[in-house]
């Protein structure tokens, strides 16, 4: 049988107790006329029937009552224990109007999903569980590695600090850093030398155009390499090979970082290649290699050279007088009177052989080359070695001659070399101990 609607079952209820007053008033009104005709006074029945009506329309209401609050209680008893955590609730629809039939039908609808949802949930954090076993060991396993690798890292770090000759500077060349390496050989603590500028290591037999050069090579954002001689803490030297490169952040340069090679006993066992040992100067095989490059040089700086070449008076005669050791000994200290008026960089004094020297100076001009030739002449006159055999002054002189060099000078290197000699020539033939200077070619 369908089930009556809440509405239906509302007017059913009304039309009851209306019918049922209906009943009640005809009753009494019975009553009222039959007590007129018989004569009794009807206070009591009206009475009876007045409690009987009230009893009986108190159990209508109750009645009424509890069927519209049975579901309600029962909604909120469900309610209750799904906020508890208990979703394994169901209402038996088969007993309520059809509005609760459909209220409590959707109440059980979203019951069954709840528990869907919740089960759903469950396998999910059971799935995340899983996951998070295995993510955790991941996470153990790269933490792992990543303490391996840093090891690693730190042992290689340890390793370029102790044996990489590197610093690192800001853009104005203040040392932000210095390795082990670098303070082993240059003598500094890296207390010393960070916050200090490079320079403090610079030599001064290095130009100021090498550094022009080299700032505005990595100021541009390029690299710059090449041999450099630095000072250590003691004035000594040392020889490097250096790499400098710029450090860029975002395009913008931030500092520049120094790798070094030592290069000290390359240039030791060079510079033994192209010495002459008895005396120290630059050997002939050197000035057939430099002559070529300092002529190239000066061409391109629209400057000038000079070749000069000297050679001690009447020396075949010391030797015959004074013995071959003696002879040595001169050669020695007039190589140390060269040495002095060349230590310049881009001055060289050279052996050619036997009693003949030579040397290369550039950048002067005409009076100033004649100047330091003479210069020359007379500190070895003033060593005031006896000779007796030397008819110029009766100690050892030399005689220099002068080949001057320009930026439009078309003579090649062997050129030079027999303008100077020619002018060694003439210095001998005019009664030696003097400068002849070669005009211009």
């Amino acid at each position: 049988m369908k089930k009556m609607t809440l509405l239906q079952r509302t007017v059913v209820w009304l039309i009851a107790i209306a019918m049922f007053f209906f009943l009640l008033l005809l009753s009494i009104i019975w009553a009222l006329k039959q007590s007129v005709q018989e004569g009794y006074d009807p206070s009591l029945s009206l009475i009876i029937l007045y409690f009987i009506g009230v009893s009986i329309v108190i159990g209508l209401i109750i009645k009424v009552f509890r069927s519209f609050s049975k579901p309600i209680t029962e909604l909120t008893e469900n309610a209750l224990k799904i906020a508890d955590g208990d979703y394994n609730v169901h209402f038996n629809i088969e007993d309520y109007d059809v509005e609760w039939k459909l209220l409590m039908s959707i109440f059980n609808q979203m019951s069954v999903e709840t528990r869907r949802k919740i089960e759903q949930l469950n396998n999910q954090n059971e799935v995340l569980f899983i996951y998070k076993e295995q993510i955790e060991e991941l996470n153990q396993r790269l933490a792992k590695k990543i303490k391996i690798k840093s090891k690693q890292l730190q042992g290689y770090l340890d390793i370029i600090d102790n044996y990489v000759i590197t610093s690192q500077t800001d853009i104005n060349g203040t040392i932000t850093y210095a390795s082990e390496a670098f303070c082993r050989i240059s003598g500094y603590t890296k207390e010393d030398l960070i916050g200090e500028n490079h320079r403090i290591i610079r030599h001064p037999d290095m130009p100021a155009t090498l550094f022009e050069e080299l700032w505005a090579t990595i100021s541009s954002g390029k690299i710059w390499h090449g041999e450099m001689k630095n000072r250590k803490s003691d004035g000594g030297e040392y020889w490097v090979d250096t790499t400098i490169t710029p450090n860029i952040e975002e395009g913008v340069i931030t500092g520049y970082t120094a790798v070094r090679h030592d290069i000290t006993d390359q240039k030791l066992i060079e510079e033994m290649a192209i010495t002459d040992a008895m005396t120290g100067l630059y050997n002939r095989r050197f000035y057939a290699k430099i002559i070529d490059d300092e002529l190239n040089r000066v061409k391109q700086h629209h400057s000038t050279l000079a070749l000069m070449m000297l050679d001690v008076d009447n020396f075949k005669l010391y030797n015959d007088t004074y013995g071959h050791h003696a002879g040595d000994t001169v050669l020695s200290k007039i190589a140390n009177v060269l040495k002095f008026y060349t230590s310049r960089f881009g001055e060289y004094a050279f052996r050619l052989g036997g009693e003949e020297f030579g040397i290369i100076v550039s950048d002067m001009n005409e009076e100033k080359y004649g100047a330091l030739a003479e210069h020359i002449r007379t500190s070895v006159e003033k060593l005031a070695i006896l000779h007796e055999k030397n008819d110029p002054a009766s100690c050892v002189t030399v005689s220099i001659g002068i080949a001057l060099y320009y930026p439009d000078s078309v003579m090649s290197c062997d050129e030079l070399y027999k303008e100077a000699d020619m002018q060694l020539y003439r210095a001998k033939e005019n009664g030696r101990n003097r400068v002849i200077l070669g005009e211009k070619e």
